[in-house]
């Protein structure tokens, strides 16, 4: 049997595979397994539709033509159809995904008897120290923080991406500083529309709409617009670029729904600039919890950098 649960996906040798199904109804675990292949396979990622394949799968090869298939394929929301053109697919690994596939469906049963296949459960699933490991990877934590950090955010896949980023910024971590990233990060749908407002710099539209924030939102609010800007840093290469920009290897993850906004934003927000924003980030975080900070300064310090971009 190739068929197994999230879990288990850190403990399977993955080099004898060349597909992939995950199936289930995750999507945080979906996209925590893609991440783990990924970087276990140590094979650039592309997307790719499942209409296209079939039909490049069918198609005559030209004698001339030196076939230009990546590496690593991602084929989202595949349907039966795909099976019977897995015998005909050029070299390389696919990584196929279904919302919709169920334990005893067709798909799944394909997957589960092919020796050169596998079928990955991806259900709601806590953090296991296995997976927790791979993801804090070769970034110097003392035990005792590391041990924090997989206590908060045992539950909070996403939390935990967006401290590490926080800790990379922040660079070594004292014990004094702990609790500044011990704290699970807000739902980004709470503060859309001001996040949204803040990252395209309009700045009438981010001070109408932080007139409904109040001062007990403020961490989370924070914690949420950090979130964005991280995305942003790890952007910066891909602005003026012509190269496409990989989002499913972007940390941390990102809606498929969000990729114009960020894409919009990158274009209005310079390196430096973006640098400084998170800066001030956590600067603010650190005063509201520790120095009292209210709204109004928040508010303040925040404008800045739409209108003027000054650094705190």
């Amino acid at each position: 049997m190739t068929k197994i649960n999230f879990p288990a996906l850190f403990q399977t040798p993955l080099h004898k595979f060349k597909h992939f199904l995950i199936f289930g109804n995750d999507t945080t675990v979906f996209e925590r397994s893609i991440s783990f292949v990924q970087k276990t396979l140590s094979l650039p990622l592309h997307v790719k539709g499942e209409s296209d394949l079939l039909t490049s799968s069918t198609s005559q090869l030209s004698l001339f033509k030196e076939e230009s298939g990546s590496p690593m394929t991602l084929v989202p929301n595949v349907t039966d159809k795909v099976i019977h053109h897995l015998d005909h697919l050029p070299e390389g690994i696919f990584i196929f995904t279904s919302e919709k596939a169920r334990a005893t469906s067709k798909l799944v049963t394909h997957f589960t008897s092919s020796p050169q296949s596998l079928a990955i459960a991806a259900y709601a699933s806590p953090l296991t120290t296995s997976e927790f490991e791979f993801i804090v990877g070769e970034i110097n934590l003392p035990e005792s923080f590391q041990g924090l950090l997989f206590k908060t955010y045992q539950n909070d896949y996403m939390g935990l991406l967006c401290a590490l980023q926080k800790i990379k910024l922040f660079g070594e971590v004292s014990e004094a500083h702990y609790s500044s990233f011990l704290e699970s990060q807000a739902s980004v749908e709470d503060f859309t529309p001001l996040r949204d407002a803040f990252l395209l710099k309009n700045a009438k539209k981010t001070a109408e709409v932080f007139s409904g924030l109040t001062s007990a939102d403020l961490i989370a609010f924070l914690r949420t617009l950090t979130r964005s800007f991280l995305i942003l840093f790890e952007l910066i290469p891909y602005k003026n670029s012509p190269k496409t920009i990989p989002w499913q290897k972007v940390t941390p993850p990102i809606f498929f729904k969000d990729y114009p906004l960020f894409e919009s934003a990158l274009s209005r927000w310079k390196g430096e600039e973006i640098q400084s924003v998170l800066e001030t980030l956590l600067f603010l975080e650190h005063k509201v919890k520790y120095a009292a900070f209210m709204l109004p300064q928040v508010t303040q310090s925040l404008l800045k950098k739409i209108v003027s971009r000054e650094t705190i």
